[in-house]
């Protein structure tokens, strides 16, 4: 025979509905034992002796490159750090993030950067298709040099480079470069932003619709002058928003 709530004494029906009923609200307030651990950039120190400083709780450092950010002959090392796996799902998304430090001539590290949003993170539905399924990271030229590749149908690369801006002490955008290519059609289009110049060049190469074998290609180009807008910083490039924008598949 099935019990109903009707059928038991009045305290055991009324101890059963508040068990239910706190057991609900515990599991809808309380994260499970593998929520991601956010990234707080304001969370990190402004300065430390070590980079361990700079690698908060929950997070690992994945690699870590070096170069002089800031003409002093100094070199200045950028973090890449990742979330720690879950101990549940240990092949679960894992987010990414950057940390960008300037030493100084006393041994301290000034944080100048941070941003969880610049870089894709591992796993789950980030289509990176380089070798080590990671971002580029890199110190060129006195700037720091962060490429992306992904796609299946079509390619999407985009470049970003930032350089220190002694104004604000931040790393600033640079510049900006966006590869789009479709691998069966052949069709490619570049663009390029100078964000220092304010000069952007998008370059196109396609198959000569007229070529009935499809093997000659035609090339365009278009030079123009980006309009003046607000100096923009590491923290402002998402590019997950990037590549929805970019409508690849």
């Amino acid at each position: 025979m099935l019990l109903t709530l009707h059928h038991l004494p009045m305290t055991t029906a009324c101890t059963l509905l508040w068990l239910t009923a706190a057991w609900l609200s515990s599991s809808q307030t309380k994260p499970g034992p593998s929520a991601p651990a956010a990234f707080e950039p304001t969370a990190l120190p402004a300065k430390a002796a070590r980079t361990a400083a700079f690698v908060p709780t929950g997070w690992l450092l994945e690699r870590q490159v070096s170069g002089d950010l800031n003409g002093d002959k100094r070199a200045d090392p950028v973090l890449v750090l990742i979330e720690r796996p879950s101990t549940t799902a240990p092949e679960a998304r894992r987010e990414r993030a950057v940390v960008v430090l300037l030493a100084d001539a006393a041994g301290q590290l000034q944080r100048v950067a941070a941003s969880g949003r610049v870089l894709y993170g591992s796993g789950g539905p980030d289509p990176l298709i380089s070798a080590d399924k990671m971002p580029e990271i890199k110190v060129e030229n006195g700037m720091l040099v962060v490429r992306h590749l992904s796609g299946t149908e079509q390619n999407l690369e985009f470049t970003h480079r930032f350089a220190y801006d002694t104004g604000s002490k931040k790393m600033r955008l640079a510049s900006e470069e966006q590869i789009k290519s479709n691998r069966q059609t052949l069709d490619t289009t570049i663009r390029s932003s100078d964000y220092l110049a304010g000069k952007q060049r998008t370059e196109r190469v396609y198959r000569d619709p007229a070529d009935p074998d499809g093997r000659r290609q035609l090339t365009s180009r278009k030079d123009a002058t980006l309009p003046k807008a607000p100096k923009r910083y590491l923290e402002d490039v998402d590019v997950r928003k990037i590549t929805a924008d970019s409508g690849i598949k």
